[in-house]
């Protein structure tokens, strides 16, 4: 997070680069490459300041909607760990223990063998990202704080660019409305409907029999204005 934060600093993606390379709190040069490489991957895949995540930080310099989004990017480059948490964490109510054996499983089924570094990396990451706890020696599943100001800046960043019709379909196809730790469509709905109703979309109805959603600001703008609920 506080290299995105570093990175409205700058006036280039080149220059922000330059700058994690030869900063990164890493002794080896190899090693700050590789760490460059990974925080470029994970949450400036455009190689652009004004990609999502750093305009997330200008518009709204707000950690709980940024580290939402960067939950979302993070997971989205981390196909296994995003497969993980959708198939075991999420489908599980806060406060479920989480079978012990479900992660082992998995690290053998996706490997063909027990990697005890793979294991370690990803329960790493699912505390890190605030979806598992560590008590007593069980892991627990955690409730994330309430996410609707980050959905609402994805749906316009990935569905609706400019003011247009987006059918909830279409967004309940994706899956990053449910890597934002949401576990129900009707939570969905429920923040479509206050968004309408504070003006922030132009409407959610229900039009032959298809609920959809007409959005009232471009996507730059309403992340450049930091609008929210």
């Amino acid at each position: 997070m506080a290299a995105v934060k570093e990175s409205i600093a700058f006036g280039s993606y080149v220059e922000f680069e330059r700058h994690l390379r030869d900063n990164l709190p890493h002794n080896s040069p190899v090693t700050r490459q590789r760490y460059t490489q990974l925080i470029q991957r994970r949450f400036f895949p455009e190689r652009s300041l004004d990609g999502l995540v750093p305009s997330v930080w200008r518009g709204y310099r707000d950690d709980h909607i940024l580290a939402d989004v960067m939950r979302v990017t993070l997971l989205e480059a981390e196909s296994v760990i995003a497969r993980f948490v959708l198939d075991y964490i999420l489908p599980q109510p806060p406060g479920t223990l989480l079978d012990r054996n479900i992660p082992t499983s998995f690290i053998e089924e996706t490997y063909g063998v027990f990697k005890r570094k793979c294991y370690q990396r990803l329960m790493g990451m699912c505390v890190h990202l605030g979806l598992l706890g560590r008590y007593d020696g069980d892991w627990v599943v955690q409730a994330l704080p309430d996410p609707s100001n980050a959905l609402l800046v994805l749906l316009h960043a990935r569905l609706a660019p400019t003011p247009r019709i987006v059918r909830l379909n279409d967004l309940l196809g994706t899956s990053w409305w449910r890597l934002l730790g949401l576990r129900s469509a009707d939570v969905v709905r429920r923040t479509l409907r206050n968004a309408a109703a504070a003006g922030l979309i132009a409407h959610y109805a229900v039009v032959d029999e298809l609920e959809q959603i007409t959005t009232r600001f471009p996507a730059a703008d309403y992340i450049a204005q930091g609008r929210r609920l």
